[in-house]
């Protein structure tokens, strides 16, 4: 698998086929990543956006898209390519709303001679215990999103999988910039434990792992999706407190935060003890599954 997305690539167009290896619905942060590396995988795709506008320095135009659960409409659908696999950016939210979408795309495409797998994109934070969880763990099935993953699942079976992503970062989106936003005090700072965190580069080699050969290993499952590190927030904020975060406002007060903080609950040295941080998260069985490793760490 390729480990690394070309710089400034020329712009791509979608493919002009009827048949693509995979469509993506909802083109945003994540196919700055992802599309180069289907381009260098030789895999064929096309993807939305609401108003069918181009990715810069990616993609040229895409195909106008809006997913409305409350109308049955398959008119947007017609615009949909078929795809051997189909990849939802977006959340879905509920009961019904998994169900709308395949079986609307599926009674467009019924003449097709190609079943679809569907990838849906969620999130980490369905896993609310206090200390390590897997994909095996119990999730928080009063949570919109859950709801609608597990529907899909339940759905499609061995034609679905979730990918819950841990934080997204790379590009603009940097952890460092995130710490004034969520620590304001330094009580703040004291609830704050583990974090963890995946990079774009990673989250489109998971994709295209599942995609490009990987899909038997990873099908009617949900996966847990991160760099397996578990960061300590602690840690990050006092090491980026001697700079200034992307608003100019000088973090230093943040990194007298954490070493008051050290001194009042006997922390030693930094990072601190696992079972002081709260929810950790192991994500190694989808790298196992898909023989490879994330090769992105805020490290380098």
């Amino acid at each position: 698998m390729t480990s690394s997305i070309a710089r400034n690539p020329a712009p791509i167009s979608p493919s002009p086929s009827k048949h693509v290896d995979l469509l993506i619905l909802g083109a945003g942060w994540t196919s700055t990543f992802l599309l180069p590396l289907l381009k260098s995988h030789n895999l064929t795709f096309a993807a939305t956006t609401r108003t069918g506008h181009g990715i810069p320095s990616h993609l040229d135009s895409t195909i106008p898209f809006t997913f409305n659960p409350d109308i049955e409409d398959l008119e947007p659908y017609r615009r949909l390519p078929l795809a051997s696999h189909i990849l939802i950016t977006f959340p879905l939210k509920g009961q019904g709303q998994s169900t709308r979408l395949v079986e609307s795309y599926d009674r467009v495409h019924a003449e097709g001679k190609i079943t679809s797998n569907w990838i849906q994109l969620g999130s980490t934070g369905i896993w609310k215990g206090s200390s390590w969880q897997d994909r095996h763990s119990p999730i928080d099935l009063s949570n919109p999103r859950a709801i609608a993953e597990e529907e899909l699942v339940a759905l499609l079976g061995k034609r679905a999988c979730v990918l819950n992503l841990a934080g997204l970062w790379g590009g603009e989106r940097q952890p460092r910039n995130w710490v004034s936003r969520v620590a304001k005090t330094k009580e703040d700072v004291r609830a704050k434990g583990a974090v963890h965190l995946v990079h774009g580069e990673d989250v489109a080699r998971g994709i295209v792992g599942c995609v490009d050969g990987g899909w038997e290993r990873v099908s009617g499952e949900r996966w847990i999706v991160d760099d397996l590190r578990g960061w300590e927030w602690w840690d990050l904020i006092l090491g980026w407190s001697g700079g200034e975060d992307k608003t100019g406002e000088v973090k230093l007060e943040y990194g007298k935060w954490v070493l008051e903080l050290m001194e009042e609950e006997d922390v030693k040295a930094l990072p601190r003890d696992r079972e002081k941080l709260g929810r950790l998260l192991d994500g190694r069985e989808f790298w196992v599954k898909l023989g490879t490793v994330p090769v992105k760490s805020l490290l380098g």
